[in-house]
């Protein structure tokens, strides 16, 4: 009988087996409070999609995107037009115990394919990178800037941007100021041809007048009516001609400021400092790790148990 009860007893519980079920107890409490500030485990997660994300941070993550000073609304782009224009916002969070190597490294691999490096910041526990790269350079960067790190430490978001519409306007301004240019040459000529055959008109006439008659001195007047007349006119045809050729230019440099920007990659990449708790909840998420020492307990437990029926 008494040897049935020896193992209730205190004594006979062994540390192994408190320290398994302590350490099951303060996990379990730590988990169930996230408030608590412990770091919260990562996983690879790739987002795709046609509209980029913002944020008012800078630590966020996400970059805002590039938009044109377009003077007339985005036309709606039928679905025949199939052409992409696609520009890229790349994101990625890193996690690493040596924040400031991963951040040097994330830095030589932008400029290894020919980036940019518009922000960066490096401490002991955060660091930070903001940058632009050639589209054409983006899928070889994008495989080796990920295999810095292992999955598990590794977290992508990606989004893209369609911008058909802003070139679908360009075009259509072009037709207009390209047609308005035509147009202001074609004006401006006719305004050079009446003239010439005008005053050719008038001096054939004073030619063949007496120097002395007053018909002589009406057509000289005319003449010289004429041309004021065509310096005003041919002043502001230029006038016209000037802001067509101003207009195509302009729209010919946005046109080349879309591309480039569609052209070019621009992203950010955060490194967090990772305890190795952090790194425990990355491989044993949820409430893996307290029930793993609760087992670890419940079996010191049942040997300590064992012990004492020898007894």
């Amino acid at each position: 009988m008494n040897n049935n009860k020896l193992w209730f007893l205190p004594g006979y519980v062994s540390w192994p087996t408190i320290a398994f079920a302590l350490i099951a107890i303060v996990t379990f409490l730590i988990i169930s409070n996230p408030s608590a500030g412990y770091p919260v485990p990562m996983g690879v997660r790739v987002l795709e999609s046609s509209v980029p994300m913002m944020d008012s941070g800078v630590t966020s993550g996400m970059m805002r995107p590039d938009y044109y000073p377009y003077p007339y609304p985005s036309p709606d782009v039928p679905i025949t037009d199939t052409r992409e224009f696609l520009k890229i916002y790349y994101n990625a969070s890193m996690q690493a115990r040596d924040v400031p190597a991963l951040t040097r490294r994330v830095e030589t691999t932008v400029r290894g394919y020919e980036g940019r490096i518009d922000n960066e910041s490096s401490a002991e526990k955060y660091g930070y990178v903001s940058f632009a790269l050639p589209q054409a350079k983006y899928d070889a960067f994008r495989a080796e800037l990920e295999s810095l790190v292992i999955g598990r430490f590794l977290k992508v978001n990606i989004s893209s941007q369609n911008l058909l519409s802003q070139k679908v306007s360009i075009e259509e301004q072009q037709k207009q100021a390209d047609t308005a240019l035509a147009d202001y040459k074609t004006a401006r000529q006719k305004i050079v041809n009446a003239h010439a055959s005008t005053v050719q008109s008038l001096q054939a006439l004073i030619d063949a007048t007496s120097a002395t008659s007053s018909e002589r001195i009406s057509l000289e007047l005319r003449l010289a009516n004429e041309n004021a007349s065509y310096a005003r006119n041919l002043s502001n045809a230029d006038a016209n001609v000037k802001y067509a050729e101003n207009w195509v230019k302009g729209i010919k440099t946005q046109d080349a400021t879309l591309l480039a920007n569609v052209a070019t990659v621009t992203g950010t990449v955060s490194v967090q400092w990772i305890s190795l708790w952090g790194i425990a909840l990355l491989y044993l998420p949820g409430y893996w790790i307290p029930t793993i020492f609760a087992v670890l307990a419940g079996l010191s437990f049942y040997r300590d148990r064992a012990r004492a029926r020898k007894y």
